[in-house]
């Protein structure tokens, strides 16, 4: 036998005996348990730390923003007022078709929470939509067997005219319209759209110009009855109209809009 192999052989048995330390060549797989020197399962445990998994503050001054597929959901639909700082969520994949109208913490109308989470927004019930959107309203009103109500929207900036009818008593809306009626009796019947804002005042027989008609509407149509009476004083409208032909929407939304010869 090598008496120099003997030798180391013998020196490392009594400095590990002694509680001693010996160096283990790189690759030799010793108590590292790999090539990198890593022990056990520490790069596991990083690359888990990195994931989280926790969730992402958003709003206010958190500095958090949410990703494409996710909304800012805010604590008691707050909307992020006061500072307050949200959570980021998911947004549904798959909604509901009910449509009774909620308002969005970015002022829109929208069918349900779930189509507005969809788009990236939360609701709130202290936000209100009823906000003037661009342009200049009016309204008239005359009874008869079947009372009527128009509500005009002059929009001078694209010098266009959208007019809004109603009727009452109407049974059943077009197809496509769900907007809500206050007083319930009251039916949205049709929108429509022209050229010439100019004209877009009661009084005129029709807005000039050729009238494209609104394919679907949501929203809501609310009037002060005052007295008793089946005669509107003001009216408060906040109603999304889509139409075939650009641009695609045209909003309507106002409040306290009064209305010419309706109020005794």
């Amino acid at each position: 036998m090598n008496h120099r192999l003997l030798c180391s052989a013998l020196c490392v048995l009594l400095l590990a005996a002694c509680g001693g330390s010996v160096d283990t060549p790189p690759g030799s797989g010793g108590a590292g348990g790999g090539d990198d020197g890593a022990g056990g399962d520490g790069a596991a445990t990083s690359a888990t730390s990195a994931g989280g998994g926790a969730p992402v503050a958003c709003g206010a001054r958190s500095g958090g923003i949410c990703s494409a597929e996710e909304f800012c959901d805010f604590p008691d639909d707050s909307c992020g007022t006061f500072d307050t700082v949200g959570q980021c969520s998911a947004r549904p994949e798959v909604c509901p078709a009910d449509c009774p109208g909620v308002c969005g913490c970015d002022g829109q109308l929208y069918c349900n929470a779930c189509s507005a989470q969809q788009a990236g927004v939360d609701v709130s019930e202290a936000t209100s939509c009823l906000k003037p959107v661009g342009g200049d309203y009016a309204a008239t009103y005359w009874a008869g067997g079947l009372d009527h109500l128009v509500v005009y929207k002059a929009e001078p900036e694209t010098d266009a005219c959208v007019t809004l009818y109603a009727d009452a008593p109407a049974e059943s809306a077009p197809e496509g319209f769900d907007v809500a009626t206050l007083p319930d009796t009251w039916v949205v019947t049709r929108i429509e759209r022209t050229s010439g804002a100019a004209g877009c005042v009661p009084g005129e027989s029709k807005p000039a110009g050729e009238a494209v008609r609104a394919m679907g509407a949501i929203g809501s149509l609310s009037m002060d009855l005052s007295g008793g009476t089946s005669m509107p004083c003001t009216l408060d409208v906040d109603i999304t109209a889509t139409f075939p032909t650009e641009p695609a929407t045209a909003l309507l939304r106002a409040t306290g809009v009064a209305v010419n010869d309706g109020c005794p």
